[in-house]
Parts: structure tokens; sequence; C-alpha cells
């Protein structure tokens, strides 16, 4: 479970990472494209930290009240 949390971790940094590279690009293209892709992105890149960050935190949770019984 706790490899399922970092991946949802590391593919949320990714996103949100790429889209603020192309963020930063759109203004510099010439109609290359417009800014709600790379915001729609962004957001996704967040919830999917969030919740690996939630996931990791729960099984950590678990595995302390396991080793405290």
């Amino acid at each position: 479970m706790m490899f399922v949390g970092r991946v949802l971790f590391l593919l949320g940094m990714a996103f949100v990472i790429g889209s603020i590279v192309v963020l930063g690009m759109v203004p510099f293209s010439n109609g290359g494209g417009g800014y709600i892709p790379p915001l729609f992105a962004l957001l996704n890149g967040f919830l999917a930290m969030g919740v690996g960050e939630l996931v990791i935190n729960e099984n950590q949770r678990r595995n302390m009240d396991k080793s405290r019984s």
C-alpha cells in the first residue's frame, strides 16, 4: 500500500512540475494553446499528491498501531 501512495505522490509532482513549465511557455507561443489544460493538469497533480500523502500517512499509522499491539 505504501508503494501506491509513493507512486501517486511522485506522479502528482510530475504533473505539477510539467504544468508549471507549460504555463510558463504559453505566453511565448504564437497561439499554441490556452491556459485551461495546464491549469487542469496542475489541479490534477495537486489532487494526486494529496491522495498519495493521505495513503502514506494512513499506512504509517497502521504500522505504528500494529507495532504497539
